[in-house]
């Protein structure tokens, strides 16, 4: 419901196979789709054959490439930006 406030880059990776109740592979599809529809940066990456905890050395090789490639790419390498101010406060140029 707040999928419009997203305004960090998101990677998500999630196992094609989970069966929790709670973590279904759908919801993080609608989520996806959602965040896709309001024009955030995301990536989800669907590791197969995977549960809720991923076991298989290639899954886990595949989540390290994927996270890897996103910091470099979102972290290491992001555009500077100036921290936010608190609300009801003004910043140092504006007094």
């Amino acid at each position: 419901m707040n999928v419009d406030k997203v305004k960090t880059p998101l990677l998500m990776t999630h196992g094609e196979a989970d069966n929790n109740t709670g973590t279904f592979p759908i919801q993080s599809e609608r989520y996806y789709n959602a965040l896709k529809g309001m024009g955030a940066t995301a990536k989800l990456v669907f590791l197969p054959y995977e549960s809720h905890g991923y076991t298989a050395k290639e899954s886990l090789l595949h989540m390290l490439y994927e996270m890897n490639g996103w910091l470099d790419k979102y972290v290491k390498n992001a555009p500077a930006t100036t921290p936010a101010t608190k609300t009801g406060q003004m910043s140092a140029e504006k007094r």
